[in-house]
């Protein structure tokens, strides 16, 4: 069934939220909206009940005593105010964060392919910085729900008392609040169309140079390359766009603002015209005028704050829907399937084509190519041929545009997707360090679900076992010395190490070294590429490089150029072949023999 996204199903699905996450948080609010109401209208009733008194003569002792009570009653009244405020804050906060959560769950579950599709990054920035608005999105909904609830009791209690007296100055000043509302809702609408839809890609900005300026990994080139004024320029620049959008929010609302005010002062002088006036005829007494006066005014401010709280009610159910929608279009079920991959996978593409969702060029096109289990396969050429993207296919991040792709016979397509990224311990040129300690680095799961022993023998097999046990934790060491003073922090060759730890400790049937080396010398990258190589064993090696020479000792080498497999041998057949292989074979093993004749020259 198709879902809905309007304001009552928002709402239902708000309410829902706060029922279900926030425990006791729904009888709290009924309690707060209860106990506001009745503070608005004990003073009043106290002023007409003394006045009263004093008008029929009673003695002193009657009035001390309705003093007395109003005492008591609002004595009660701020204990409870006391009691609600001190339940409902981190009951909000609770829920909030459960919603939250959805918007994580839904980025580290979604698509691969979305997390490189500017739009939807857009879509998420623009989601998340109004999640981060306690008065919009879904704790703006939160909180106006609620707050509509209590002025509606207000308007019924007020009404109660007002229609004694004339039940048509309800009617009046209801048309009159309902009028203003108009100039409110449509001023909102327009703000959220113009200023804060279009607002996504220029929070994302600000967010990336906000990480720009503050991480660590950007402070050394930033301070050694004197970039402060151009980043500075760059950050005003921006503030500066933004700063556009706002301007045209002020504008819209100056207008919508003007309108209301008008409307207002309408009600102001027909409510405050026909008191006096049935004063001045004797119509009312001054103990029920007083009441009277105090019941309009918060009738006239509860339909005004009602009317206020639904049109930000319909700001925010677009904000939620907003939210909703992301959430279902890009959230995935990644649960473990119970079926187990297949041991030991043969792979194949069969005139496998495809193409990024942004670009008209095929990244690849009509590969064809079957990896037996256990084969060292090397897919070298120069960059942008292509080889990123086969390894993306091959791991099921991209689905091909065209053609079949096939492990242990079945197509991909029908594994669960959870089990073939099982498959699959890849290392990539990026090797990233999370904020956790050395063994879920390695292991990449809680500490409490991490095999220690596992993680040590994987930590020595890849050579960081020395530095490891001179750290004061060992491995329980939390990675990043910026977040722990007691942490560590790697090298470019230890995070290496690192990342081939956690290829091992996963032991999947397939290993992929993605260019992982390329910052080392040619042969620094093929030493470390055959030590690695020793160490896993019987599985399958998939060893990515545009340096030819890396590779050589692989069972056999795809040679891509152009998103397809020009070449495609051993290395010795492919340069008894003399083509492109060959050639840029040959060019580069030119080049490191003049390097290190340029070094023994300068030795």
């Amino acid at each position: 069934m198709k879902k809905k996204y309007g304001l009552k199903d928002n709402l239902g699905y708000v309410l829902g939220g706060m029922t279900k996450w926030g425990k006791g948080l729904m009888p709290v609010q009924i309690i707060s909206n209860i106990v506001d109401t009745a503070e608005l209208f004990v003073v009043p009733i106290l002023v007409k009940l003394v006045i009263g008194k004093i008008e029929t003569g009673s003695n002193v002792e009657s009035i001390m005593y309705v003093i007395g009570i109003y005492a008591a009653v609002i004595l009660l009244v701020y204990l409870l105010q006391g009691y609600v405020m001190n339940q409902t804050g981190w009951r909000m906060k609770y829920v909030l964060i459960r919603f939250k959560r959805e918007l994580m769950d839904t980025m580290l579950t979604m698509d691969y392919a979305n997390m490189e599709n500017p739009k939807v990054l857009d879509e998420h920035e623009r989601i998340r910085n109004v999640m981060n608005n306690k008065d919009a999105s879904i704790e703006g909904m939160m909180t106006s729900s609620v707050r509509c609830g209590k002025f509606i009791l207000q308007l019924l209690i007020s009404v109660l008392l007002i229609s004694k007296l004339n039940i048509l100055l309800v009617f009046i000043l209801t048309l009159l609040l309902i009028t203003a509302s108009i100039p409110l809702e449509k001023a909102k609408k327009k703000d959220k169309e113009l200023v804060w839809d279009a607002l996504g890609p220029f929070w994302r900005r600000h967010f990336n140079m906000g990480y720009l300026t503050t991480h660590f990994n950007t402070a050394k080139e930033i301070r050694l390359y004197d970039m402060k004024e151009w980043i500075y320029a760059k950050y005003l620049r921006l503030n500066a766009d933004i700063q556009k959008k706002y301007i045209i929010s002020e504008k819209i609302w100056i207008k919508g603002h003007v309108l209301i005010a008008v409307f207002q002062l309408l009600q102001e002088i027909a409510l405050y015209f026909f008191l006096l006036w049935s004063l001045a005829k004797g119509n009312l007494s001054i103990a029920d005028f007083t009441l009277y006066v105090s019941s309009v005014h918060i009738f006239s401010n509860a339909v005004n704050s009602f009317f206020h709280e639904l049109s930000n009610l319909k700001k925010q159910s677009s904000e939620v829907a907003d939210f909703r929608k992301f959430v279902d279009t890009y959230k995935k079920d990644v649960r473990r399937s119970e079926e187990n991959g297949p041991d030991k996978p043969d792979i194949e593409f069969d005139d496998v084509t495809f193409c990024y969702e942004s670009q008209s060029k095929n990244a690849l096109e009509n590969v064809s190519i079957k990896i037996p289990y256990g084969q060292r396969l090397a897919v070298v050429g120069l960059n942008g041929a292509g080889k990123t993207t086969f390894i993306k296919l091959l791991c099921g991040l991209y689905p091909p545009s065209e053609g079949t792709i096939r492990i242990a016979g079945k197509e991909a397509e029908s594994l669960n997707l959870q089990t073939r990224f099982g498959l699959f311990s890849p290392v990539f040129q990026n090797v990233e360090e999370y904020p956790f300690s050395v063994s879920e680095n390695v292991s990449m799961d809680l500490m409490d679900k991490t095999d220690e022993v596992k993680v040590k023998d994987c930590l020595e097999k890849c050579g960081l076992s020395e530095k490891i046990k001179k750290l004061i934790f060992k491995e329980r060491t939390q990675v990043l010395k910026v977040l722990d003073e007691n942490g560590t922090d790697f090298s470019g060759g230890e995070k290496q190490k690192l990342a081939f730890a956690r290829a091992l400790y996963k032991d999947a049937p397939v290993i992929i070294l993605d260019e992982p080396t390329a910052a080392l010398d040619p042969l620094a990258e093929e030493k470390m590429y055959k030590d690695f190589d020793r160490l896993i064993g019987s599985k399958t090696g998939i060893y990515i490089s545009h340096r030819l020479s890396s590779t050589r000792f692989c069972d056999v080498i795809a040679m891509f150029k152009d998103g397809h497999i020009a070449e495609y041998g051993t290395h010795d057949e492919l340069m008894r072949l003399k083509g492109e292989y060959y050639e840029i074979y040959e060019a580069q093993a030119q080049y490191y023999k003049e390097s290190e004749e340029a070094e023994n020259e300068a030795s």
